[in-house]
Formats: structure tokens, C-alpha cells, sequence
């Protein structure tokens, strides 16, 4: 594993960590916007290391996992300046279950039903 897919998958876990306190934070005290703006700048990072990692590889990859990080992208950025409860807690869960959908594609432990779907390689290599 390149050092681009290591940076990918451990800051994933981190960013997933802060989108779950978001959430909650959300739903506890109420929205915190700064923390949302951050928050959504750190995710875009993460999906940029990861096309990054993507490409250089060339390894096949199924594209539920770009997919469902950049709808997780859009719900965090449509919720990033509000300051409505609501609003901010239901998109961040959402954004949370998208994220942890984006991690199963790809690891182990995840189920098998989500393996293989809408393989895709950016520079044509062989399937992984």
C-alpha cells in the first residue's frame, strides 16, 4: 500500500470520528459553525488524497466509494453555515452513514454485497 492510500485511510477514520462529534455536538448544544466549516474543508482534503491515491495506483475500485464520499461532501457543505439544530444533525448523520458506506466498499470486514459493484480503474489497469 502506497504511502497516499496509508494518509487516505487513517485520516478517513479520523474525519469519520469528526463528523460523528459533529453530529452529536449538533444534537447536544447546538450547531457550531466554525467547527461545521472545518469540518468540511477536511473532508474535501480526505476525497482529494483519495483520488489522488486513486490515480496513482491504478488499481481498480468500486465507484460506490467516490460516490458516497462526495454525497457526504455535499450534505456537510450544505450544512456548514447553519445554524438550525435540525438541520445540521440530520445532514451530518447522513454524511456519517454515507462516509461509513464509503469505508465498507473498500475494506475487509465490509459486507460482500457491497464488494465489486461498479468496478473502475482511472488509468485502465487490470482489476484489482
Amino acid at each position: 500500500m502506497d504511502i497516499l492510500a496509508k494518509v487516505h485511510k487513517h485520516y478517513g477514520t479520523t474525519i469519520l470520528l469528526l463528523v460523528l462529534i459533529g453530529a452529536i455536538l449538533a444534537l447536544a448544544k447546538g450547531p457550531k459553525v466554525a467547527y461545521q466549516r472545518v469540518v468540511a474543508v477536511l473532508v474535501d482534503i480526505n476525497v482529494v488524497l483519495g483520488l489522488a491515491s486513486w490515480w496513482v495506483s491504478g488499481k481498480a475500485l468500486s465507484l460506490l466509494h467516490p460516490l458516497l464520499a462526495l454525497a457526504a461532501v455535499g450534505l456537510l457543505h450544505a450544512s456548514a453555515k447553519s445554524d438550525q439544530s435540525r438541520k445540521v444533525a440530520t445532514c451530518w448523520l447522513l454524511a456519517f452513514a454515507a462516509l461509513l458506506l464509503a469505508w465498507m466498499t473498500n475494506a475487509s470486514w465490509g459486507p460482500g454485497f457491497l464488494k465489486g459493484v461498479w468496478m473502475v480503474s482511472l488509468r485502465g489497469g487490470a482489476p484489482a
